[in-house]
């Protein structure tokens, strides 16, 4: 952990997913994923944008939610996503898949708080960029 540095940028950095690419997106959006009373209020169709990086925290409990309102809202349902858990931590672990997966990967993975979830095409940098895979 280094103070200072948003969970956003070191949780992306370790799981090798930039925030910004040239050929994958041009602008980040950081966004509270928290649910409150069975929903998110959030605005999706100002989320659902191509060319965009968006960074859930908290969004561990509401990973349904935010996957069928991206893809209700214009994002196609094979966009690429990715949960993170612990990131930097030594017990890191990266589930990475798409918005019509990401929530069965969750529930198949026995995920725990504290996680951070990046969605966009940025993702797909991963297999190519990761450098940090600890033995867990």
């Amino acid at each position: 952990m280094v103070p200072g540095i948003t969970a956003a940028a070191g949780c992306a950095s370790y799981a090798g997913i930039p925030l910004t690419h040239r050929d994958f997106a041009q602008s980040v959006v950081f966004v509270t994923g928290h649910v409150q009373d069975g929903s998110m209020n959030l605005n999706w169709r100002a989320l659902a944008q191509p060319g965009q990086t968006i960074v859930f925290y908290m969004g561990l409990l509401g990973v349904d939610i935010l996957c069928s309102q991206l893809i209700a809202h214009g994002l196609s349902a094979a966009t690429p996503a990715a949960l993170i858990q612990q990131g930097t931590l030594p017990q890191q672990r990266v589930l990475a898949g798409d918005l019509a997966s990401l929530p069965e990967l969750v529930r198949a993975g026995g995920v725990k708080a504290p996680t951070l979830i990046i969605i966009g095409e940025i993702v797909r940098l991963r297999e190519r960029l990761k450098w940090f895979e600890p033995a867990v």
